[in-house]
């Protein structure tokens, strides 16, 4: 059964070439399903957060990995597992790279009704350590 939920969330980039620290905060309301023992959170993303609109974000939590998948305007798929490296591909109407994660702490304490996600990881373009990601996430039942 699907829940409607709201969905906040804060992130900070820290771009590692220059020390610019970008801030993001973006309230919205999004779907919850468990299904086994994986849930998963859906929501789109709004042009403030991602620069294009009619995209889909699906997150998987499973256990301590959480996956990222965007299908829209952009299309990605991210794994973030604590000390673990992923290798994924970014398409945007612009153009495509490949891009790498490495969370340093993925911490989930999630439930039917609420839940926090908070991910640390290094971002890397084309294999080039490029910014550092605090992402927060916090979900309650609408």
């Amino acid at each position: 059964m699907k829940k409607d939920v709201i969905i906040s969330i804060k992130g900070t980039e820290s771009v590692i070439e220059d020390n610019d620290t970008d801030n993001i905060e973006l309230v919205t309301e999004g779907k919850y399903y468990k299904k086994g023992n994986k849930h998963y959170l859906s929501y789109f993303d709004s042009e403030e957060m991602t620069g294009y609109e009619r995209t889909r974000t699906t997150l998987k939590i499973d256990g301590d990995t959480v996956s990222l998948t965007r299908f829209g305007e952009i299309n990605s798929h991210m794994v973030f597992k604590e000390g673990v490296k992923h290798l994924g591909h970014y398409e945007t109407p612009y153009g495509s790279f490949t891009v790498g994660v490495m969370p340093d702490s993925v911490n989930v304490d999630i439930g039917e009704t609420t839940g926090n996600i908070r991910i640390k990881y290094m971002l890397e373009i084309d294999n080039s350590a490029k910014a550092l990601h605090d992402l927060q996430l916090s979900i309650r039942e609408a």
